[in-house]
């Protein structure tokens, strides 16, 4: 009898694989199809071995500074069981000038500390200021953007000597000089060599009779040293009759401990008061953790340029793993259909994904090897580099959690592939959007937006930090694929006129699948938005500062030290330009640390001249006279006070002590950017308080008198600072391009650090039109087949790339410019007074980025022009 096929009951259902051995099977299956796809393989391994490589390359520079330090400081204290030093500071980081300022001590304590029981020898200690000039009349070093340049006492106790003589011998007497191995090296200088010498306070020529080694390194951390007798260091870079600190070296069989509470009691017994005693061992752990803090900076400036490139990553190994699922749908639509679980299918993903991640994770630590090789030499570190356990554990495991993350959407949509698209064609992703996400987007986007906004009106840098965040990522992230389509119709009509049907394809299929389409945008638009930021704020810096100096400094030279008055100029260089025919007025401006009613500020020193020389000045109430024994404030910093002219304001000094003066008047500034300090003294006032050892000029401002010409003057001016190679004369216009210059530095070493995250974004886009040629076999198969030639299908594709790079550019442009404007804005009583857009350079990021773009697809669309015509339109 014959079966009735239409009423014989189904089969029973296949049982899900389960098992070790199915596992098993399952792992070796998502194995084999990584192996499968070596193309993809490499495009994702690569995008995780860059990220981690700045990751485990940050990590290592962080672990070799300090390694550098920590030994170039216990070196420094090896020998060194106590020190003496004043406990009367002023933190001049909160003052806005950079580490603590510490008082010296009188040369007097030394016998004090000698006669203090269990001390078996103390020597004083003088460091400062000096620039090493070489050959050429350049100063050595640059204090200002690199490791400092010091002066100091040769000392004579051997174990409170780092350094050891490494040619010639120890300084004996006034104008002999002995130098660090590394300053010798770099000006070629040697034993019985005249060597100049600029400090803060003159500039003279002495006998190089020596030049030492620190430890076994060539300097100290890449500073440099001239080291003179100690009288000799304390005319020039101290205070005759003043140290900066004791060492002590203890008896033998005296522990530091004993030897430090025995000195603490001697000048406590003395009567000497306003001392602090450290061990050695702890001025050598504050030192290392001083040191650190202040170098913590670097470390947080490249790390946070390392998230940028894990993030635009975690965008590339997204898309990656969207092609490895696309590639692999059928396949896994059966494996779903003869009995696989949606577990085992999201696992056979994790497996790739872990895989993919432990590689690249490896790959990219060894990277790292050679960034951080790079960045040790680049900051010029002595010592070999470090690589600690630490660093690589970090640097694997975010590499694989950011690997296995970013393939969480596509394993769960692996999981969602019904048994029965086995049995047809496979759409990999669809193309609509929702409206749920599209309300969601708009207001999101408008959300940031208005942050930004507020945060522009409201001073406030943090809401336009939030607000842009917000705005990128969130905002467009949601909405991207409702304005991927319409964008990429709109930038690719021009390309559609120009290049007939090709374009008009390239066109049509940049915007056929939105969501992956801007999913690869955000990546580019991180990269993009962080340079387009970068541009923006550089050049609106350098327009604020043409724009005050043109609108309120009427004089004609600036001289400077070109280190932004971290060290400053002898003030003989303002008393020499003075007496130059010609010149009419000269006013330096100084500034030191200072404690004025218990908070730590900046304290100015100045003539009445420089109201004349900046229009933005004007005296509100009282006198500009700054005559002795008066003080003059900003009205902002007088009413937070309480204080009205005629009032007292009290002021500590770390070496003079106590001041107290007469507010003489109050000023405000006219023109942002023009203020001189909330806190202005007289000249001579000022040398009082600082005390005259430490007085340096920040600048000199100099007017010629009336029918003088700037190109007149200006040689007789250089000629009169001829013996102060740091002292830089300038005219307005020099002025404005050397600031400019300083900023344009930093530019380039952001950009430089953010090349890597655009290649990965490129990356990305590679990838993205390799799925597209994936989907689109059949499609092309039909083009080819109707007389597309190979070339017009590959050019097709390299549009459709561009055009992808152009939007997620133009995407880039809008966060970076938005942010410009609000950071600008949001500083704007800062100086920041202008908002410059530079369209130069921005014009030329979008054809940088559609150029990649094309050149992102050569690979891609090579392949596709190579396909067998009858072996894509049987594709299925």
């Amino acid at each position: 009898m014959a079966t009735d096929l239409t009423t014989a009951p189904p089969p029973p259902p296949s049982p899900p694989l389960r098992g070790r051995r199915t596992s098993g099977g399952m792992a070796k299956v998502a194995l084999r199809g990584l192996m499968d796809h070596k193309g993809r393989l490499l495009s994702t391994v690569l995008a995780v071995a860059l990220g981690v490589a700045f990751v485990a390359g940050v990590l290592m520079l962080t672990d070799t500074m300090n390694k550098s330090f920590d030994d170039l400081f216990a070196t420094a204290y090896e020998g060194t069981d106590a020190v003496v030093r004043s406990s009367q500071t002023v933190d001049a980081g909160e003052a806005g000038g950079g580490p603590e300022i510490r008082g010296r001590i009188d040369a007097s304590l030394l016998d004090t500390v000698l006669a203090a029981r269990g001390v078996a020898d103390a020597e004083g200690a003088v460091q400062g200021y000096a620039r090493i000039i070489d050959r050429d009349g350049d100063p050595v070093g640059n204090p200002s953007m690199g490791p400092p340049t010091f002066g100091g006492n040769w000392q004579t106790v051997d174990r409170l000597n780092g350094f050891t003589i490494d040619d010639g011998r120890p300084p004996e007497s006034a104008g002999e000089v002995v130098i660090d191995r590394g300053s010798a090296d770099d000006t070629g200088y040697r034993v019985g060599d005249r060597v100049p010498i600029q400090t803060g306070r003159a500039s003279a020529e002495y006998d190089l009779v020596g030049i030492a080694r620190f430890g076994n390194a060539d300097s100290p951390g890449g500073a440099t040293y001239a080291l003179w007798t100690t009288d000799e260091a304390q005319k020039l870079v101290g205070e005759p009759g003043k140290y900066d600190s004791i060492g002590v070296v203890a008896d033998s069989g005296v522990s530091q401990t004993e030897v430090a509470r025995s000195v603490r009691e001697e000048l406590r017994s003395a009567g000497d008061t306003g001392l602090e005693v450290l061990t050695g061992r702890e001025i050598t752990e504050e030192s290392q953790s001083d040191l650190k803090d202040q170098l913590a900076f670097i470390t947080y400036f490249l790390l946070a340029f390392a998230i940028v490139s894990v993030l635009v990553g975690i965008f590339v190994i997204y898309n990656a793993f969207s092609i490895i699922v696309a590639q692999r749908g059928r396949e896994m639509a059966l494996v779903r259909a003869v009995g696989a679980s949606r577990r085992q299918v999201r696992r056979s993903v994790f497996v790739e994904a872990l895989a993919i991640g432990i590689g690249g994770s490896i790959i990219g630590f060894v990277l790292g090897l050679g960034v951080a090789s790079v960045l040790v030499s680049l900051f010029d570190l002595p010592g070999s580099l470090v690589v600690r356990p630490s660093a690589a554990i970090i640097a694997l495991v975010v590499g694989v959690v950011v690997t296995v993350v970013s393939a969480l959407v596509p394993a769960w949509r692996a999981s969602r592939v019904p048994p029965v698209a086995a049995m047809r064609d496979l759409a990999v992703e669809s193309g609509g959007v929702s409206r749920l996400r599209l309300v969601a987007g708009i207001v999101t986007t408008v959300g940031g937006l208005g942050l930004v906004i507020a945060g522009a009106e409201e001073r406030s840098a943090v809401l336009v930090g939030l607000g842009v965040g917000l705005l990128a990522f969130v905002g467009l992230i949601l909405l991207g694929p409702a304005i991927a389509r319409p964008f990429s119709r709109g930038i690719g009509a021009p390309i559609a006129r120009a290049r007939g049907v090709t374009g008009d394809l390239a066109k049509e299929n940049a915007g056929r699948n939105p969501v992956r389409t801007a999913a690869t945008a955000r990546a580019l638009m991180i990269g993009v938005g962080i340079v387009s930021f970068f541009l923006v704020v550089n050049a609106s810096l350098r327009a604020s500062i043409d724009e005050f100096l043109d609108a309120s400094f009427t004089g004609d030279f600036v001289i400077d030290a070109g280190d932004f008055g971290i060290v400053g100029l002898p003030t003989e260089v303002a008393d020499r330009v003075s007496r130059v025919p010609g010149v009419a007025e000269v006013v330096p401006v100084r500034f030191s640390p200072a404690r004025v009613d218990g908070d730590d500020t900046f304290v100015t020193g100045t003539s009445p001249g420089i109201f004349d020389l900046f229009d933005g000045l004007r005296v509100v109430d009282g006198s500009d006279s700054l005559a002795s024994g008066t003080i003059l404030l900003t009205a902002d910093e007088a009413r937070s006070l309480g204080l009205v002219v005629g009032d007292s304001v009290t002021a500590d000094f770390v070496n003079t002590g106590q001041h107290t003066y007469t507010v003489g008047g109050t000023y405000e500034s006219e023109q942002e950017g023009t203020d001189i300090g909330d806190f202005v003294l007289g000249l001579d006032d000022y040398d009082a308080a600082v005390g005259s050892a430490d007085v340096t000029d920040s600048s000199v401002f100099v007017e010629l008198g009336p029918g003088v010409s700037v190109s007149e003057a200006q040689p007789e001016i250089e000629d009169a600072v001829a013996d102060f190679p740091t002292a830089n004369v300038q005219s307005v216009d020099e002025y404005k391009d050397a600031i400019g210059g300083q900023f344009d530095a930093i530019l380039l070493l952001m950009l430089g650090l953010l090349a890597l995250a655009l290649f990965i974004a490129f990356i990305g886009i590679a990838n993205t039109i390799a799925l597209s040629v994936l989907e689109r076999t059949r499609e092309l198969g039909l083009l080819r087949a109707v007389g597309t030639s190979r070339r017009q299908l590959r050019s097709t594709i390299r549009w459709e790339s561009a055009i992808i790079a152009v939007f997620g550019t133009l995407l880039g442009l809008v966060i970076g410019l938005l942010g410009g404007w609000g950071l600008i804005t949001a500083f704007r009583d800062e100086g920041f007074t202008v908002f410059e857009v530079p369209w130069g350079q921005i014009a030329a990021v979008v054809v940088i980025a559609a150029a990649l773009g094309i050149f992102a697809a050569v690979w891609p669309a090579w392949r596709a022009g190579r396909m067998n015509v009858l072996d894509a339109i049987h594709t299925e």
